[in-house]
Formats: structure tokens, sequence, C-alpha cells
């Protein structure tokens, strides 16, 4: 991202792939890339970038050039942001780099709020889900949400939010991040049964916020704190079923505390209240259905509130035991 104007290529910068399908002029058509927590390549296949390719060119052809170009913005590039300059090494600067530093520059700034944790909402976050190859079809509408309150239904046809036309969900999941996270109603076009139909998505104030487990892929997690202080090794199902543990539950062996950097606080923490290298982490005060590591991750970030105690419950050399941990500020 180094030189890279992020006020003109705006996108997900914790993306494994992303493309701005764009004008000369700066007037960006469509998006394409995203994901959820399903998997990096949950919007990814040739057949649903060719649909968007198609659809950009015959959008160019039909409206280009005489829309007019979009507002200039002043330019901005990574390194001349204060929270990162103080850790520029001069090396590549990664994408996921963005996010973090946008972070703690609001803080410093005494702007941040919670809302801005929740970058580029998946259609899931307001009751959709899509067709992969067609991704401008609806494949299904969760029951009591935002989409099936509005009226969506499974077979609709996306065809615009707001002013931006759809054909990928990353253009969904744009006009979603530019939405105002204290709600509103955005302003729908779907196609059904041959006719287009106009329907209203009212969001209401917190909208954006989603669970642990949407947020867990992200590597935007890693700056938040507070940290658990340790993390490690998942285990296999064959090393469970040996240790007395159904094949399906949620372990791992803890490989490290974080007794390193600005947040070593945390590790030492845990390393006070007993925790070893090698022990194999359970559960934290009875929470114990975690998807992935990462997930555990997000959810302490999320849910722990510096002061508390947790009760962590663990394996060591075969015998159950339990800890306490103070959460740290």
């Amino acid at each position: 991202m180094r030189g890279v104007d992020l006020a003109r290529y705006p996108f997900d910068f914790d993306l494994t792939f992303a493309a701005l399908l764009m004008g000369a002029d700066g007037h960006v058509y469509h998006r394409y890339g995203g994901r959820d927590e399903r998997g990096a390549d949950t919007w990814l296949g040739e057949r649903s970038l060719e649909r968007v390719l198609t659809a950009t060119l015959a959008e160019h052809a039909r409206a280009r050039p005489a829309s007019p170009a979009p507002a200039a913005r002043a330019p901005l590039v990574l390194e001349t942001v204060p929270a990162f300059v103080k850790r520029d090494k001069g090396a590549c600067i990664h994408c996921h780099s963005v996010f973090p530093a946008f972070y703690e520059e609001a803080r410093a700034a005494g702007t941040w709020s919670e809302d801005q944790r929740w970058v580029y909402p998946p259609p899931g976050r307001i009751g959709l889900d899509l067709e992969r190859d067609d991704q401008a079809r609806i494949r299904a509408v969760r029951a009591g949400s935002p989409a099936a309150l509005a009226g969506l239904e499974p077979g609709d046809r996306l065809v615009r939010a707001g002013t931006q036309e759809l054909v990928s969900a990353a253009d969904l999941m744009h006009v979603l991040h530019e939405f105002d996270a204290a709600g509103g109603k955005l302003a729908l076009v779907v196609a059904r049964n041959g006719s287009e139909r106009e329907l209203s998505l009212a969001l209401a104030a917190g909208w954006k916020r989603g669970t642990a487990l949407e947020f867990s892929w992200r590597p935007f997690k890693w700056g938040f704190t507070p940290e658990p202080g340790f993390g490690g090794q998942a285990l296999a199902p064959d090393e469970k079923a040996r240790l007395g543990l159904a094949r399906e539950a949620f372990a791992f062996r803890v490989t490290y505390l974080v007794t390193w950097g600005d947040n070593a606080r945390y590790g030492e923490a845990a390393r006070r209240a007993g925790l070893r290298e090698g022990d194999v982490f359970l559960a934290v005060d009875g929470q114990r259905d975690f998807a992935s590591l990462d997930h555990f991750h997000a959810w302490w970030r999320l849910e722990q509130r510096p002061g508390a105690e947790v009760t962590l419950e663990l394996l060591r050399d075969g015998e159950r035991r339990t800890l306490t941990l103070a959460v740290l500020p």
C-alpha cells in the first residue's frame, strides 16, 4: 500500500483480494472481492468475475462520458498518517495495516466510536445471503432480519442500493460501509417476476455491530484490547480423543504467552495466574463454543471488560484445572 492513494482507491483493506473497476476519471463502476466469516473465497469465482466485468463494460458504454466525474478528494497515503509513521520501517506496507492506523488516529483524537470497528458489513449483517456465481441474486433471507422486514425474498435480483447499481456482493458491502451507523432508510430496487420494485431497508441505530464470529477473520482484530495474553495451536481431532475430549470440542495447546512488546502486561498477567505453555485451553467462564482460535481472540476483545476476573478451564498433564485471570485495561 506504499504510495497508494487511499482516498482514490477505497476498499476493504482486510481482504485477501479486492478489485475496483474504474473509469479513467476515477469513477468506480463496481467492486469485486469481499468475504465473510465463511472463508476468503466466499465471493470469488470465475463466473462471478465474468459477470462483473461484462456488466461494467456495458455500463461504461451506456453511461460514459456523459455522467459527471466524481468529486475530487484530497490524496491520502498511509505513510503520512502519524499513527503509522511511528512504526514505518520503509518496507512493504500490507493492506491490513490501514485500519489499525486509522483506529489509533481516531483514538488519539477522541473521535473513535464502537461503530467504526464494523467496516464493510457483509450481506449477512442485514439478513441476506447471495448466490456465489450471480451475486445480484438473493439466495436466502433470514427471518426477522432488516432484509426480511423490507420485503426482500429469495430469488429477487438486487438492482440498485441508493445510487449504486449492484452486480457483486462487494458493491453492496461498500454501500453498507458508507451508510450511517446511526441508522436510517436505504432505498433499494429489486427485480421480481420480470418487473422492478422499490423497497426501503430500515436500519436501526447500531445496525453495523455484528458478532465475534463475523469479526473473527479480520486482521483488524489484533489491534484491539483487552487481549487474553496467550494463544496457541488448535488440537487435531485425534489428539483431543486421546485426551478424553470430544472430537468436535474446541481446544488448543498454549504455545506462547505475550510477554513482549506494547501488550506484554497481558501475558504477564496470564503467567501470574498460573498459565503455562503446554496447557490445553478448554473454556473461559464456561464459554467453549468457539469455531476457531480466531473466533476466541475476537470474542475476548469484544466481550471482556477491564477489571473483571475470568475463570479459565484447562488440562495439564491430563488433569483438569481452573485458573482465575484478571482482565487488565
